[in-house]
This record gives structure tokens, C-alpha cells and sequence, in this order.
């Protein structure tokens, strides 16, 4: 688990249970993956930094929550390009 909590902290999210993880546009229109969390602000990445951090996630053992960003980043792929 401190590893866990070590990868999410060097990726600017804290260590809390995560409600939600989606696609997001910003208010340039750019996309990005956003976490949301019960008792705080949701935070966001960009598109690159989630697909590291579901990479290194996979590599934990931690599949459910990679997949759940791999699936956000799936559903924001299409509109990144309009």
C-alpha cells in the first residue's frame, strides 16, 4: 500500500478513496482526466501524465483503477481531435 499511496502523491493526488474518475475539458477545451473525491476539490491531469500513471498502476497490480483511467481516456480520445 505505500507504494500505492507514494505514486498517487508523486502524481499530485492524495491518497483518499477515489469517487470518480472521468474526462474533463477545461476551460481552454483542453481534456483531461479528472478524480473526484468525497470530502475535496477534484483534481485533474493531462491525458499523457494518466496514461503513465495507468501504466505504472498496471505494472502494481492495481488493474481496477488503471482501467478505470484507461476508460476515461478512451472516452475523451475522440474529442481531443475536434
Amino acid at each position: 500500500m505505500f507504494a500505492l499511496s507514494r505514486l498517487l502523491l508523486d502524481n499530485g493526488l492524495p491518497d483518499e478513496p477515489i469517487l470518480l474518475i472521468e474526462p474533463h475539458r477545461n476551460q481552454l477545451g483542453i481534456w483531461r482526466i479528472k478524480f473526484c473525491y468525497d470530502d475535496i476539490e477534484p483534481l485533474s491531469m493531462n491525458a499523457e501524465q494518466a496514461t503513465k500513471l495507468a501504466v505504472m498502476l498496471h505494472q502494481m497490480g492495481q488493474d481496477e483503477m488503471a482501467s478505470e483511467i484507461d476508460e476515461a481516456l478512451g472516452r475523451a480520445k475522440p474529442y481531443e481531435a475536434m
